[in-house]
């Protein structure tokens, strides 16, 4: 069939819905605060309050409407909390107060899912989704990369936070989700760069997303994205290459998992793994991952102050991470998590909620840390 005709059947199958349309609205979101002790080695430790320990505090609108048919129109509107002192929205990118989650989609079940807006990545959902924290606070496995370190994403997108980055969400973003068929779904997607830099998260995209989900114990799923960024606006346009992949099995006593994360640059490259473990218990779960991040290649562009050019071969980090949660309802929930970060070569890495640390203070150093909380979704 010619691809205008398989087009226009789908937008026919879309306007073609009966016109008792039904429609639900819901209001959503976590409230997660917890006390947090992070000491990092030879620079200090604070003990603070902190949102987001366990699950990100969050407050969010999602809507769907039944156009008939097996047809439907959905939307999302969803912004950070940070519950310990009551802000809302970026704390980085000024205006940006929808950052985690902005769209409207159109669906049908036969054809699958057009969906444009702001939103995470096809990549960042195949790293995070076997994550026992799901990228969230001292457990995250995001802890093992980040801008701060010489390495492909410093090189591709500059000093910017991690997450304006396209390791996580992608704004101006055009995604299609197939059908599950027999197990097998894929998602691609495409964000124009517009002409902006990282500093506001720009970046041009394109991602695809192959997965296994039957509903039965084995899960799996491959991803692939490319960048290209700009981090000044006299400045070239680099390409980072963001590839990862993951696996679990739930054999009923214990679920394994496992994933690989891949950045590469023109000239450098970082691999990322974790294998994770949760072990259900009498009203709670058992947590637990370890991880590391290895640097290779060399550096000469948006470096760290205080560096110069030169090979990151030696450096990268080890991460082991420890949690229980024991559910006190079906919204409510106490958490602890322990954590143990470790640093090779020049990288700096640390836990969040620790004292600044800088290359010179911290290179090759540890940081460790532990936290207690309470999270509630409404």
């Amino acid at each position: 069939m010619k691809t205008s005709t398989l087009f226009g059947a789908t937008l026919c199958t879309f306007l073609a819905a009966g016109a008792h349309a039904q429609s639900s609205v819901a209001i959503y979101g976590f409230v997660d605060v917890g006390i947090r002790h992070v000491n990092n080695s030879g620079v200090g430790s604070i003990t603070s309050e902190a949102s987001g320990g366990y699950r990100t505090s969050r407050l969010g609108f999602r809507g769907t409407e039944d156009l008939g048919g097996g047809t439907f129109a959905g939307f999302k509107l969803e912004a950070a909390v940070g519950a310990d002192t009551g802000t809302a929205g970026s704390t980085t990118v000024a205006g940006q107060f929808f950052n985690r989650g902005s769209y409207v989609e159109l669906g049908n079940k036969s054809y699958g899912t057009v969906r444009l807006g702001l939103d995470l990545n096809p990549t960042y959902v195949t790293w995070f989704e076997n994550d026992p924290w799901y990228g969230i606070g001292m457990g995250s496995a995001g802890n093992l990369f980040n801008t701060t370190q010489n390495g492909p994403l410093r090189s591709v997108f500059g000093p910017v936070s991690n997450t304006e980055t396209t390791t996580f969400y992608t704004r101006n973003m055009v995604q299609y989700f197939s059908p599950n068929v027999g197990g097998f779904f894929g998602v691609v997607a495409y964000a124009p760069r517009e002409g902006a830099l990282s500093s506001a998260g720009a970046a041009q995209q394109a991602h695809f997303r192959l997965g296994y989900n039957a509903g039965g114990p084995f899960k799996a799923a491959i991803s692939r994205a490319t960048s290209h960024a700009q981090v000044v606006a006299a400045g070239p346009v680099s390409l980072e290459v963001d590839t990862d992949a993951n696996a679990s099995y739930d054999f009923g006593p214990v679920k394994l998992a496992a994933a690989w994360r891949q950045f590469k640059a023109d000239t450098s490259k970082q691999n990322n793994y974790f294998l994770a473990a949760t072990i259900p218990l009498h009203s709670g779960n058992l947590q637990g991952w370890y991880g590391r991040s290895k640097m290779s290649g060399t550096v000469a562009a948006n470096l760290v102050p205080g560096t110069s050019a030169g090979s990151i071969d030696r450096d990268g980090a080890a991460m082991w991470v420890l949690g229980y949660q024991y559910f006190l309802s079906k919204r409510t929930t106490l958490y602890t998590t322990a954590a143990h970060l470790s640093n090779h070569g020049h990288s700096f890495l640390s836990l969040p909620g620790g004292p600044a640390v800088t290359i010179a203070n911290f290179a090759g150093h540890t940081s460790t840390g532990y936290e207690v909380g309470i999270s509630h979704a409404f």
